[in-house]
Formats: structure tokens, sequence, C-alpha cells
């Protein structure tokens, strides 16, 4: 009888043990990520709503809590250099040329075309390299763009160690020589006189004004092939590709101060050392870079560049 009161006693714990028995939970899955609800109403800040950035607590089979690793980090985010918008389309901005300290000497170029890259005096920038006139340059040459650096010796700086940039000096042309178009060349005088300036093209609609996005200089609505014509008398000092986005390029020296400038031409008319007369058809107008016909037309003045608008005539 006691046998048998042990047997039902036993067989009732057992049953008791069953109605509350749950699997463990090395059972139920490998690991168990708890992570506190995000509750959400229409007054919850926006810092709130922000996914949190800590890591996820796990619940390990034996009861004991751990905190996982991070295993992802935010997506790095890299700033390029700004854009600008021209005519609808999307250009990066090229960075700015002035942040260099020194140029090397590329076939082409003259030493007209470098200041007037650089917004430089080209009476300075010779300063500063030890050249006296005409100015020659030699491909491969270093140019110092320092202008408050001591210059070298003239001697020094004028030593030819590469092939000599084809005719770049406004003296090397002898007054007298007939050139091409039977214009003569002949070098034009210094000082500092007053210039008579009329418009570059029979058009005189701007389609950039001066100071308006990134470009100096003003944008003139012409037709592709239109004529480009001296704004004042000069002579030619640069004829050519070599200053980047430009385009064919022609640049006037007027005198001591001022310089004129001719971009994105499609047929070039004059060669370096011509002199020319106000009005003097000097080129054929092309397109810029876009494909949209226009002239771009810069007056320099001490290699600054200066608002044509208020040196030419009324439109």
């Amino acid at each position: 009888m006691r046998i048998y009161q042990a047997a039902i006693l036993a067989l009732v714990v057992t049953l008791g043990a069953c109605r509350s028995y749950e699997a463990p939970i090395a059972d139920q899955g490998d690991r168990q990520v708890v992570t506190p609800p995000l509750i959400v109403s229409a007054s919850t800040p926006d810092s709130q709503l922000r996914v949190p950035t800590s890591s996820p607590i796990i619940v390990n089979s034996d009861g004991s809590t751990a905190r996982a690793s991070q295993s992802r980090r935010p997506a790095e985010v890299s700033v390029s250099e700004p854009v600008r918008r021209t005519g609808g389309r999307i250009e990066a901005r090229e960075p700015s040329a002035s942040r260099a300290s020194n140029h090397r000497v590329r076939d082409g170029e003259s030493l007209y075309s470098i200041a007037f890259q650089y917004d430089l005096d080209v009476r300075a920038l010779a300063l500063a390299n030890g050249l006296r006139s005409p100015y020659t340059i030699f491909v491969g040459q270093e140019l110092s763009l320092d202008l408050s650096a001591p210059a070298a010796n003239a001697e020094t700086r004028s030593i030819a160690i590469g092939t000599p940039v084809r005719n770049n000096g406004v003296a090397q042309a002898q007054a007298g020589t007939p050139a091409r178009g039977g214009v003569l060349r002949r070098s034009i005088g210094g000082g500092t006189q007053s210039v008579a300036w009329r418009w570059p093209a029979e058009s005189t609609r701007l389609l950039r004004s001066f100071g308006s996005g990134d470009a100096r200089g003003i944008d003139i609505a012409v037709r592709n092939g239109d004529p480009v014509l001296a704004a004042a008398d000069g002579e030619v000092v640069y004829s050519g590709r070599g200053v980047q986005g430009s385009g064919d390029l022609i640049i006037l020296r007027h005198n001591d101060r001022y310089l004129s400038a001719y971009a994105h031409n499609s047929v070039m008319l004059v060669s370096e050392g011509t002199r020319v007369k106000a009005g003097d058809k000097i080129a054929e107008a092309g397109t810029n870079l876009s494909g949209d016909p226009l002239l771009h037309f810069e007056i320099r003045e001490d290699g600054k560049s200066i608002d044509p608008v208020g040196l030419l005539p009324r439109r």
C-alpha cells in the first residue's frame, strides 16, 4: 500500500513540472537578441526617430547578457568639389590656377599667356623670374608665380635648357617686316596713355555680364563665324590654344597697363607680333566648351580682370 501511494505522489509531481516547463533558450535558437521597442507619436522629436547607434543586447542560454559588437558603421560621406550650372548643364568647378606656386612651360605658351592664365601682370612675372624683353622662355622651364620672391638674375634664367617656345616675345618682331595679310609687324610703344575702346563684335548683347558665376570678362552673343574685331589699337602678343578652357585665344597688348583677350574663336587671322588697329578683323567667332556660339571678351589692367562694359561705348 505504501509503495502504491509513493508511486502516485511521484506521478503528480511529474505532471506538475510538465505544466510549467519551458524549453531552454539554447533550444529555441543559438541567440536571442533583445532590442527595446521604438514608440512614435506625433510629438516625438526628430532626434528620437534616429536609429540608435548602440549595440543590441544578447541573452545567452545560461541567462547571462552581453552587448554585441558593432558590426556596421555609418556610411562615409565624401564631399566633392562644388559644381556650377551653366546653360542647363552641370560642370565641375576646376581648381583655381592661382593656387599654384610654379608653372612648367609647355609648347605653344608665351609669358603673356601664362600671366593671363594666372591673373598676373606680365611685367611683374618677368621681374620675378629675372626675364628681360623679349621674354624668351623654354619648354620645360620652371617659372615662379610668387611675385614676392627675390628674382634670380636674368642671365641665369635665360640659359637654354630645352627647346625655346615659338615666337613669344613682342620685341622679336622687327619693325617694317611684312606679316600675313599685309599688316606691318612693329613694336608697340609703351606708356600708360589712354586707350580708345570699341566693341569687339557687331553685337553688343550680353549672354553673361562681368562678375556673374566664376567667369572673368563678359560673354557676347554672336553667330558662329561672325567677325571678331580688335577692341583698340594694339599688338598681338599671343595667338594660340595654350590657355586651358579658352579655346583659340588671341591677346592684344595696348600699352604697359592694358591687355584685351578674345576667346573661343573658330579661326584666328593674326599671328604674334602683328600690329592691329581698332576695328580690324582678327578672328572669326566660334563656340565655347558647351557648344554655344559666343565671344568671351576680357580687359586686363595691370594683369587683373576688370569690367569691360565700363570702358566700352554705351550700347
